[in-house]
């Protein structure tokens, strides 16, 4: 349609001059409550892109600006214009696909302006067990440490034995487990690591230890980035309207739109089958609903992203129970990325000692009904090849959920794991579904059907097969039901092994809380034919001082008692248990915390998992310490505490208790947000000062209070503060000998000097002070 400019009531040759307009802006009827930045020239209205697309009009990338990069208002398709000159109003009627549609947020995305922090320090955890049964005697050590700098992180883990009964008895042995430097680029969302590692794989692949060079893609660097498609809703809007969405019957969103298009972009949704509801609601009350179904699944990428993994080095063999067992050498490499709302792509590749392999996958959106996805892959070595298919599909609601795969290896086909030791299962089978039946509880069940060569005797340099051995098949049914009832929490399970002569079992059992941390439960059943009886007490020490406990009881074939004690403290997790299995007793201690040494000290901690900060208050002791506005602790003697439990790469909020500081200290800031890498820690400190401030009451020499508008000037700093009442001014600053320089309203100026003795936590009262009169 053509764009038509009618002037109201003005001949065209009126506007033969080029000037400025600036007109109200009126579409379809309603003001659009912006005023538009226009020029006339020779009678024809034109205005800039930018100024155009503010006011929410479409303008193509093709369209040629005239002179000045100005855009003729009449080459805008689907646009009618009518000026009225004297109401200073332009009055636009535009179709929907003229108009930009208006902009929905749910909500924005937190954090993404605060800085990445990182500090320079080193974190020792610990996990400290002893045992002692029957005088064998033994003692054993989980260890991670790790340093830490804006260069990156370099951690190292070990396991450590000493004593009788355990791994080399009577003697004291240490296995190295994986050592690494990983330095994370946040700005480009990679990982760069050197040393021991985990290769990326996808769903149809094997992951495998390796010791090398690992570059990977991981947006774990941005917990606000939601990866997997999320719906999107668009409509229009013949007048002024409120937009009203709900997801699964729970409002998200209400907003006022005006007439035109709109957009809800990325809708919040939790994973899984849904449905959203659009109502449209005008000023009568008349409203149109829209009920649209989806399915969102974090199997699925974006649509642009892509993620990736490529690693070499040598295979880790037997970790856990040897130092340094490395294998042949070894390569692979994945990439996905999300072509669609509804596909995502993904391949892989990987190859060692003379085989390699390949394949190719797609995860695809069915119809917002389910997610199906199928790969491909073959593998080659020496004179053997072989191929592995593979499929399934999933479908998560609320009422119910079922999930499916199968693969298929033929006889021949190998992958790194294979290669070392660990077959490729020939013939893989897996379903499962689940049912919610609401007030009467939930029902599940799964099937697993698996076919695989029980070993793999060895293989030539080249990867080819001198000895296989026999196919083994497992086939497991299994069953649940569960119900809760006023919080108490019923179930029952039931499996079948059918390749297992007698293998089978059923249990029933029930759970009941004592409390947010306590609960009880009991439970019998019968496994393999033999019967049991069991009952179960136990609480969690969550926070700081707390206390926990565990008790267990069962009777039958499996005859086992045991009870544990525990308690949290600010530097350890410790527990102390006994456990007697049949005849033979054993007492145990336990303790879990972390040493970090960073700001020139060291500091203990329960277990640091993931990052923490030093928060320092300039040595002032006792202030309350809040982490996500819950009290972490209180600072020492030398005010600082360690808090343990940052969230790497998130927004973490840490504030003191401004009420904890002195009348005599100032306090600039009392919030602060943090971001810092993971496995780091930062010194965050809270600047803090002793204002040596007084209360001061200053007199005339005739004994008068100086009137109130005056102002005293501390000669030492310069600082000029106001003269309240009966004379009284406070200053900060003060040195033990001062002079104050008072200057009245009426230009009067008196001199006052006098000593000063700061009195720890208290602002002291000085005076009256005389001021005496000083000379014009």
């Amino acid at each position: 349609m053509a764009t038509v400019l009618m002037l109201g009531g003005t001949p065209q040759l009126a506007w033969a001059a080029e000037h400025n307009l600036l007109l109200d802006v009126v579409v379809n009827g309603y003001p659009i409550g912006e005023i538009g930045d226009f020029v006339m020239r020779e009678g024809i209205l034109l205005s800039t892109r930018n100024e155009l697309r503010d006011l929410g009009f479409r303008v193509p990338g093709n369209l040629s600006p005239e002179a000045g990069d100005l855009i003729d208002l009449r080459r805008l398709q689907g646009v009618t214009l009518h000026l009225d000159e004297a109401g200073q109003t332009l009055m636009i009627t535009a179709t929907d696909g003229a108009l930009l549609p208006t902009l929905l947020a749910v909500n924005t995305a937190p954090g993404r302006n605060v800085a990445m922090e990182s500090g320079t320090g080193a974190t020792l955890n610990y996990d400290l067990n002893a045992n002692a049964s029957k005088g064998r005697n033994g003692a054993s050590g989980l260890l991670d440490v790790r340093a830490f700098s804006p260069k990156g992180v370099l951690k190292s883990g070990m396991l450590v034995y000493a004593g009788e009964g355990q791994r080399n008895p009577g003697t004291a042995s240490v296995i190295r487990l994986d050592s690494s430097y990983t330095f994370s680029d946040t700005s480009s969302l990679r990982r760069y690591r050197m040393g021991d590692f985990i290769t990326g794989g996808l769903t149809w692949t094997r992951p495998v230890r390796l010791g090398g060079a690992q570059f990977t893609s991981d947006f774990s660097m941005r917990p606000d980035l939601v990866t997997f498609p999320l719906p999107s809703l668009n409509g229009s809007a013949a007048v002024p309207s409120t937009v009203d969405v709900l997801v699964n019957g729970n409002r998200l969103l209400s907003r006022e739109v005006r007439a035109g298009p709109f957009e809800i972009a990325q809708l919040p949704v939790v994973t899984g089958a849904g449905t959203v509801a659009l109502t449209v609601t005008n000023a009568l009350g008349r409203q149109v609903v829209t009920t649209l179904p989806f399915y969102a699944s974090a199997d699925l990428l974006a649509p642009g992203l892509q993620t990736f993994s490529a690693q070499a080095g040598a295979v880790r063999r037997n970790w856990g129970q040897v130092s340094n067992d490395y294998g042949p050498g070894a390569a692979s490499a994945t990439w996905r990325r999300g072509l669609s709302p509804n596909l995502t792509v993904e391949g892989s590749a990987e190859t060692t000692a003379g085989t390699f392999m390949a394949g190719a996958g797609a995860v695809m959106n069915v119809g917002n009904l389910a997610v199906l996805n199928v790969a491909a892959a073959g593998s080659s070595g020496a004179a053997n090849r072989g191929t592995r298919l593979s499929t399934g599909v999933q479908r998560v609601s609320t009422r119910f959920s079922f999930g499916t795969s199968l693969a298929v290896a033929g006889k021949y086909f190998r992958d790194i794991a294979a290669i070392n030791g660990d077959p490729v299962p020939r013939f893989q089978f897996s379903a499962s579904g689940g049912m919610s039946l609401g007030a009467l509880g939930s029902l599940g069940m799964s099937y697993t059907r698996v076919k695989r060569d029980s070993a793999v005797t060895s293989f030539t340099l080249l990867g080819g097969i001198t000895d296989a051995g026999r196919l083994q098949t497992a086939r497991v049914l299994s069953a649940s039901y569960s119900i809760q009832f006023r919080g108490v929490s019923l179930y029952a399970t039931t499996f079948r092994d059918f390749d297992r002569s007698g293998s089978s079992g059923v249990s029933i059992g029930l759970t009941l809380p004592l409390g947010p941390r306590s609960s009880v439960s009991a439970s019998m059943g019968n496994n393999a034919g033999s019967a049991y009886r069991q009952v179960q007490a136990q609480q969690s020490a969550v926070s700081v001082g707390d206390w926990g406990y565990q008790a267990f009881a069962a009777d039958g074939a499996a005859a086992h008692q045991f009870a544990q004690v525990q308690y949290k403290a600010p530097w350890a997790l410790m527990s102390a248990g006994v456990d007697r299995s049949g005849n033979d007793t054993t007492l145990s201690l336990q303790s879990q915390g972390a040493l970090s040494f960073i700001d020139g000290g060291v500091f203990t901690s329960n277990i640091i998992n993931d990052s923490f900060a030093l928060v320092t208050t300039d040595g002032l002791a006792g202030v309350h310490v809040l982490h996500e506005n819950r009290i972490a602790g209180i600072t020492d003697a030398k005010g600082r505490l360690l808090i343990p439990d940052l969230r790497g790469f998130d927004v973490n909020y840490l504030a003191i208790d401004p009420t904890d500081i002195p009348p005599d200290a100032t306090l600039n800031i009392a919030t602060r947000e943090v971001r810092l890498p993971d496995k780091s820690g930062i010194v965050l400190r809270f600047a803090v000062s002793i204002s040596h401030g007084a209360l001061i009451y200053l007199h005339d020499a005739a004994g008068d209070a100086i009137p109130v508008g005056s102002s005293a000037t501390l000669q030492a700093t310069g600082v000029s503060v106001p003269v309240g009442y009966d004379g009284q001014a406070y200053v900060e600053g003060l040195a033990a000998h001062n002079q104050l320089t008072i200057v009245r309203a009426d230009g009067k100026r008196c001199l006052a000097g006098f000593d000063y003795e700061a009195i720890p936590g208290n602002i002291p009262t000085l005076g009256p002070l005389t001021c005496q009169d000083m000379k014009p």
